[in-house]
């Protein structure tokens, strides 16, 4: 079909084609960067614009205005507020019913890694229904990773979350008695 054609021909046809079609798709979707390029070889540019956007013009100038800092205080990072504190209308000595505490009291570091470690084992006692006798010896378990936090702030604190929240999860009762004999990890007393 195409034997009359020569190469040249063919050739021309395909430039020509070829060109036609970018041509098509410059004008199409780079419409705004082929002006500005035609304006910048003829030496005319606009002196107000920023082309960093893409095809919107940016102005040069600041379209909110300069940032003022006058009559600005600085506050330190550990005085920033940004709402009320948990249990803010309770008594500020007491600890919250999540067991964190909410006054000034120095906690060592491990009281954090321990009522986690006591929450996750309430959480497991409930979901398996262990006896209260398997509750006891995890406990113990728990106590003996931190024995830092015996006869400290920290000791009251997790025996008020067990108290308060954990009872209500657990299968089983507990009071304070045991709960402090758990601490001293000593056998519990056997009373009649």
């Amino acid at each position: 079909m195409f034997h009359q054609i020569s190469w040249a021909t063919y050739g021309t046809g395909v430039l020509l084609t070829a060109a036609i079609y970018y041509a098509i798709i410059g004008l199409t979707f780079y419409k705004t960067g082929l002006r500005n390029l035609f304006n910048r070889l003829r030496g005319r540019t606009r002196p107000h614009t920023n082309l960093s956007a893409g095809d919107l013009p940016l102005p040069d100038y600041s379209i909110v205005g300069p940032t003022r800092t006058d009559d600005v205080d600085y506050v330190p990072q550990d005085e920033l507020v940004f709402g009320p504190a948990e249990g803010a209308d309770e008594d500020p000595s007491s600890s919250s019913p999540s067991g964190t505490p909410t006054s000034d009291i120095e906690l060592p570091e491990a009281y954090s890694g321990m009522i986690a470690e006591v929450k996750t084992l309430v959480r497991v006692v409930n979901e398996s229904g262990e006896p209260k006798e398997n509750f006891e010896l995890l406990f113990r378990l728990i106590v003996g990773k931190y024995p830092e936090l015996a006869g400290s702030a920290a000791e009251q604190l997790v025996n008020d979350y067990l108290l308060s929240e954990g009872v209500a999860e657990l299968p089983f009762p507990l009071n304070e008695q045991e709960l402090k004999t758990l601490w001293l990890n000593e056998d519990k007393l056997q009373t009649t």
